[in-house]
């Protein structure tokens, strides 16, 4: 898809293949890496303005859970007046070395032990306080729980610590080296968010609980667009008929990378595209609205933290962002992800990545690569693949929506 999406400017541009990814070089000499991140010469990117990148270096303030929760939090604290006050769950970092100290630290997040005693006694699963427990640095839905209850957080927790026990024990023998295997630490890491448990559902799709995959792309230092072209992941079971059953991840995770390694997974049914899920238009377009708005100031906030989050002039990068809406149509952030799962799209909705993919390497040639021999014809081609990028942030002038 790459290769055939810079294979349109093959007049002035030769792509190699290369280890993890490729290298793009033009005519001129100028050269893009676009491959894994660990794969990219970073030295070269750093010291030369002819040498550029389909990652940034320093990120870690956007992909990470609890960096960026940190982040947010520092910066809603400076802009009370920001969307993202609403606009992503309340959340907190929660680190822990023992479920023995569990109390104490619930302590630095007692805003949740005090929810959880608040459910004493309350039966209707809506009218709880429920909280989503997340590996700070893991995605694909690996170890995510929801929970309501101190009794349930720790038996996921001893479940945790065993499951790593196990694998470190592996790890050990295989290593061999007791000091160096001792040498790392052994705190873990998570964010806990206030789970929203009155998701909007769709009879069209069976009461089945979704998130929005909405791709975006940054670029130097720093735009922001959003790709319009916006994914709908269904979780597989109604989510009406669990919602008080928190052990039922077929109901309350959507994460299409769990549903298919079920033999009965049915990809029609698990993924469908933002603009025709049976909802009125302007509901539709005021939650794109909400998301835009969300994301230019996402990116405000990270941005202005260059100790965890900085942009080159000389980079872009692809991005994947999940958003849940509620029932009354207000949009939440849930976290963001580097080098998107592109296979969450599907083969059925392939052209919705093609088109993201086309018009991040246009932006590529006419930003970095042919700047300065850009012809017509080729930048037809680059207006015709921007035509769905919305630009929401840009740094210069702060937010653009």
């Amino acid at each position: 898809m790459l290769r055939k999406a810079f294979e349109r400017y093959n007049c002035l541009i030769e792509v190699q293949e290369a280890n993890e990814g490729t290298i793009v070089q033009a005519n001129d000499g100028v050269l893009m890496h676009w491959r894994e991140y660990e794969s990219i010469d970073w030295d070269a990117v750093h010291r030369s303005s002819s040498v550029f990148a389909n990652a940034y270096c320093f990120r870690k303030g956007l992909i990470r859970k609890a960096q960026m929760a940190f982040n947010l939090k520092l910066y809603t604290a400076k802009h009370p007046e920001s969307i993202l006050c609403r606009g992503v769950p309340e959340t907190w970092i929660f680190e822990l070395d023992d479920v023995d100290y569990i109390d104490e630290a619930l302590m630095e997040c007692y805003e949740v032990d005090e929810g959880m005693n608040a459910n004493e006694g309350v039966t209707d699963p809506k009218q709880r306080q429920q909280f989503i427990l997340k590996p700070s640095l893991t995605g694909r839905g690996a170890g995510i729980y929801v929970f309501d209850t101190k009794e349930r957080l720790l038996e996921l927790l001893e479940r945790e610590f065993e499951s790593d026990d196990d694998e470190d024990e592996e790890d050990e023998d295989q290593v061999g080296d007791e000091h160096s295997y001792h040498a790392v630490s052994q705190i873990r890491e998570w964010v806990i968010q206030r789970y929203i448990n009155r998701p909007l559902l769709l009879e069209s799709h069976h009461n089945r609980k979704f998130h929005i995959r909405v791709y975006a792309l940054a670029v130097g230092d720093l735009k922001v667009y959003v790709y319009r072209h916006m994914l709908a992941l269904f979780a597989p079971r109604p989510y009406s008929e669990s919602a008080g059953d928190l052990d039922d991840q077929q109901a309350h995770l959507t994460n299409t990378c769990l549903q298919a390694k079920n033999a009965d997974f049915d990809e029609s049914k698990a993924v469908g595209l933002f603009w025709e899920l049976g909802l009125p238009q302007e509901k539709r377009e005021h939650i794109f609205d909400q998301i835009c708005k969300i994301l230019g100031e996402t990116f405000a906030a990270v941005s202005s933290e260059s100790t965890s989050f900085q942009t080159w002039s000389n980079c872009l990068e692809q991005f994947g962002f999940d958003f849940l809406v509620d029932e009354d149509c207000s949009a939440y952030m849930l976290e963001a992800n580097a080098y998107p799962d592109f296979k969450q799209t599907g083969s059925n909705l392939r052209f919705v990545v093609e088109g993201f993919m086309n018009a991040s390497v246009s932006m590529a040639a006419s930003k970095f690569l042919l700047a300065d021999c850009m012809n017509e014809e080729l930048q037809s081609i680059a207006t015709n693949d921007f035509k769905d990028l919305v630009e929401v942030f840009t740094h210069k002038n702060a937010r653009k929506w």
